[in-house]
């Protein structure tokens, strides 16, 4: 229903809808981020109305708290939602149940007592029930103190709502009723592009770290977002990324189908990443690809070669072993190629000692950000093994057999002197001249960028007419063993499908 067509509603009209019962609730999950166990549920307000259907709280609680009416919605709320748990109790353990309640309703006196009366009467724990009240000046008055007192001695947990957003002061924490702090989706929808926002985050998580704080994300919405809460440490969250609300007749049949995999499936699946054209390519591939999570630190798809570069069976196998015992040094790879990605690098490529099955093996890798439809950032690993990231240090050697990779040798003129077989094989190359292979400006660009004894590495487009790959350069200017006077360029090229490579980023230098 467009907002236009809700007109601004009166009082009466909401205290008549109170008295009608036309209020109900949904119920919007709260999961661990890193394993989808199910948690708790906020219970979130929404209005039934004959006319204008489902109309969301914005329309009626700023109205109920300017007139000191708002506790009669939050006690009328908090008993349907006590009377939607009495029959989940042996349903899922250890989980709570949130309602948000307004800082007004801690001003009436005996509001605490009647919420203990209710819990009483629906024979409900009362340590599974979270209050939410969002941080006001109000709240330090002497009366919401002492309600405060009264709900936390009655064994209910107190939550701070949209903390660090407008009031807000550690006299609420210090007031030391509060077991669990809320972060607003005004300020997790802004991760990934500010800053401060970020900063904000990992102060809070924190914070709550130090002072024992339970601390719950709202507003995830996607993986990327989940992802990056990870690695700030961030424990639990809710969001449209896992449900958008189950309606309160639903919830108990909610709750027994739930498994972690309808989750888990959004963000860990390979096939939402790979098209069918680009897994056939990738098959076709003679070394390993495989694509690795970020977030359950899995390979979660290999091609043939990926799988037997990993020492398994299969590649059910290879998605169900276990990387929790990598070493810190590899943790700390990981982690610094996802800043990486997220900082907007298109490919980086370095060599890494792999042990699998605990056999050493020397491997270079190009890598490769991929995102998933949710926004997940998993990582494509394009491996050659045995093949090194630098040039051997003589300037003089064949070296055109030495590397698993096509190698070329080509002079200033642009022709090849030297093709090795994978160069043959991999790129079909039929030619004497370098500018059929990639254009005249690019080979130009390279012999520029190599000059002072750079090592270059860059994207190119593959200039055969019969072929789609972009090549992956890594270029080298050596004096020419058969004349002093001039020079050569040792090439190593490697195809890459122009489905696999994101984007060509600009030719860039690397110290040699």
């Amino acid at each position: 229903m467009m907002l236009s067509n809700i007109p601004r509603f009166k009082i009466d009209d909401i205290l008549m809808a109170i008295k009608n019962n036309e209020f109900f609730l949904v119920a919007q999950p709260q999961v661990n981020l890193d394993t989808y166990e199910l948690v708790g549920f906020e219970f979130l307000a929404r209005w039934n109305h004959p006319k204008y259907g489902v109309i969301a709280p914005f329309h009626f609680i700023d109205l109920l708290e300017i007139n000191e009416q708002c506790y009669l919605l939050t006690l009328t709320l908090f008993e349907r939602m006590l009377q939607t748990i009495q029959p989940l109790d042996n349903t899922k353990t250890a989980i709570h149940y949130s309602l948000n309640m307004s800082a007004n309703d801690l001003t009436i006196e005996g509001f605490a007592k009647q919420i203990g009366h209710l819990i009483n009467q629906y024979q409900i724990n009362a340590d599974s029930i979270v209050l939410e009240v969002t941080e006001t000046a109000g709240i330090f008055s002497n009366q919401s103190v002492a309600n405060l007192r009264q709900l936390s001695q009655l064994g209910i947990q107190l939550a701070i709502d949209d903390f660090w957003t407008g009031f807000s002061t550690l006299e609420t924490i210090r007031l030391n009723v509060f077991s669990e702090v809320k972060i607003d989706y005004s300020l997790t929808s802004q991760l990934i592009n500010d800053k401060a926002s970020m900063a904000g985050m990992n102060a809070i998580l924190q914070l709550c770290s130090d002072l024992e704080l339970r601390c719950v994300i709202e507003g995830i919405e996607t993986c990327m977002a989940r992802g990056i809460l990870i690695e700030a440490g961030a424990k639990i969250g809710q969001g449209f990324l896992f449900d958008k609300g189950v309606e309160e007749h639903a919830l108990k049949e909610w709750i027994t189908n739930y498994t972690h995999s309808q989750y888990s499936a959004k963000c860990d699946n390979a096939t939402l990443l790979l098209s069918e054209k680009e897994l056939r390519l990738l098959e076709l591939r003679p070394h390993p690809s495989w694509l690795w999570d970020f977030n359950t630190n899995k390979v979660i798809w290999a091609n043939r070669s990926g799988v037997k570069f990993w020492g398994v069976e299969s590649l059910k196998n290879l998605q169900a072993k276990t990387f929790n015992l990598m070493s810190y040094s590899v943790k700390t790879r990981l982690k610094s190629y996802y800043r990486r990605f997220v900082s907007g690098e298109a490919e980086i490529s370095s060599e890494w000692d792999f042990y699998p099955n605990g056999r050493h093996k020397k491997v270079f890798c190009i890598q490769i950000p991929r995102v998933s439809q949710e926004g997940n950032y998993v990582m494509m690993v394009h491996a050659f093994e045995g093949f090194h990231s630098r040039l051997p240090n003589k300037k003089h050697f064949d070296s055109t057999n030495q590397f698993p990779a096509p190698f070329i040798i080509v002079n200033e003129q642009g022709a090849l002197t030297r093709i090795n077989k994978h160069a043959h094989i991999e790129i079909d190359i039929q030619t004497d001249q370098i500018s059929e292979i990639i254009a005249p400006d690019d080979f130009q660009n390279i012999k520029s960028a190599c000059r002072g004894g750079h090592l270059v590495q860059t994207f190119v487009k593959n200039q055969k007419s019969d072929c789609q790959d972009v090549l992956y350069i890594r270029a080298l200017m050596v004096p020419d063993q058969n004349t002093s006077e001039q020079c050569v360029y040792h090439i190593v090229l490697v195809p890459i499908s122009d489905l696999l490579a994101n984007e060509i980023p600009a030719l860039k230098p690397v110290d040699n």
